[in-house]
Formats: structure tokens, sequence, C-alpha cells
């Protein structure tokens, strides 16, 4: 139930997104921020630029919890 008081929103089309490292304005085509150098993702409902997954943090972390249990095998068992 809408009021008068209530405002209407409208639907304006994105021109910029805002970076998520340092939330400087940038266009929507930018795959790498100019200010802070990351790599931003697309827009979101919010105007904000996704982060970007970093997988080589996963793989990275993966092999040390896989060495430290070989370790711990080797070295106990």
């Amino acid at each position: 139930m809408k009021k008068e008081n209530d405002l209407v929103v409208r639907k304006e089309p994105q021109v910029s997104k805002k970076c998520p490292y340092c939330y400087v304005h940038i266009p929507l085509k930018v795959e790498i921020c100019p200010s802070c150098k990351q790599k931003v993702g697309m827009v979101d409902r919010h105007g904000m630029a996704t982060r970007r997954v970093e997988w080589m943090s996963y793989i990275i972390c993966f092999l040390a919890w896989l060495t430290l249990g070989l370790y711990i095998w080797f070295a106990f068992f």
C-alpha cells in the first residue's frame, strides 16, 4: 500500500561502478581499477563492483594443508 509521502524510485541505467578496494567510481567496462590496480568484476545491484575470486590463494592453502598432513603422517605414523 503506497502513501503520498513514499518516494518513487526510478530505474536509471548504470554508467559507472565503485571499486570495492578503494571506492573510486570507474566505468562499467573497466576490469582493472586505474587507481589501485586491482581486478574488479561486474557491477551488482548496489553499484559496487564485485571482487574477483582469488583461486590461486585457495590452491596454495589446499597444498599447504596437504603438505602438513603428509608431514604428520610420515613423521608420526
